[in-house]
């Protein structure tokens, strides 16, 4: 009758409605991103689970140069830990000065960025460089200017200013550390080498809770937008740090005090 007909019809359409509704994947990958050189591909080891999984792993080859074909490579498994990892789809570079080079004539060179990510092309042979961040000064004295300047830096302050504008507490040190607080630091943490030294110049981000915290850093790594480049990204917070205190550290590059 019309009424079971009726019911059959709507039945009919919760099912279309419900067959419309599809879930999203969840992405899994296997491995840790770490410092350096990341290539991302397929185990091959019959005998690996993630290999069996089809899940593609992340291998870290630290800083270094090297050259590579898609499918010519052989790179130890994060999971079975066999050299059969041997071939790359991927690669990313993690808080590291980079370039990459391919065979086509195509290249991005000296990039500063804490993150960048390359699909690999299988016609192509690519060369990868990355090394660890530092400072490109000619002295410490040099260095403490340019880090004056970059701290008064409109980039900088147009930062700042963004994020009091949603109640987040920046505090700023009057001025930059001072040379023999920096003399002993070199010295002690960094074997003399002042282009290895970061925190000339810093400030504090004071936030209420977790969640204002991780919006903060958020909008830090958009750096871009006002015209900074974040160049290295470390996370305290959720990992602890040698002092015990969980922080989130992220160190910003103004580009024109270079």
């Amino acid at each position: 009758d019309k009424s079971k007909q009726e019911m059959e019809t709507s039945e009919e359409k919760e099912q279309s409605k419900s067959e419309e509704l599809k879930k999203e994947d969840e992405k899994v990958e296997i491995g840790e991103i770490r410092p350096g050189i990341n290539l991302q591909g397929y185990c091959m080891n019959k005998d690996c689970l993630a290999a069996n999984a089809r899940l593609p792993v992340w291998v870290n080859v630290d800083f270094t140069s090297i050259t590579l074909t898609s499918a010519n490579t052989s790179y130890k498994c994060p999971d079975c830990e066999k050299s059969t990892v041997v071939s790359v789809m991927k690669v990313m570079f993690f808080n590291s000065e980079h370039s990459i080079y391919a065979s086509d004539g195509s290249s991005h060179e000296k990039d500063y960025n804490y993150q960048r990510t390359y699909p690999i092309q299988s016609e192509l042979t690519y060369t990868l460089k990355a090394n660890r961040i530092k400072q490109h000064a000619n002295s410490l004295e040099d260095l403490i200017t340019r880090s004056e300047s970059a701290m008064t830096s409109i980039e900088i302050l147009n930062l700042v200013a963004e994020l009091q504008k949603y109640g987040i507490t920046v505090v700023k040190p009057p001025k930059v550390k001072d040379t023999t607080r920096l003399h002993e630091k070199i010295n002690c943490d960094y074997d003399g080498d002042f282009n290895r030294v970061f925190d000339v110049g810093r400030f504090t981000i004071l936030c209420d809770n977790k969640t204002k915290m991780q919006t903060a850093v958020e909008v830090m790594k958009k750096a871009e937008k006002f015209n900074l480049i974040v160049s290295e990204d470390k996370d305290f917070f959720e990992k602890q740090s040698k002092t015990h205190h969980r922080f989130h550290n992220i160190k910003l590059y103004v580009p024109k005090y270079d």
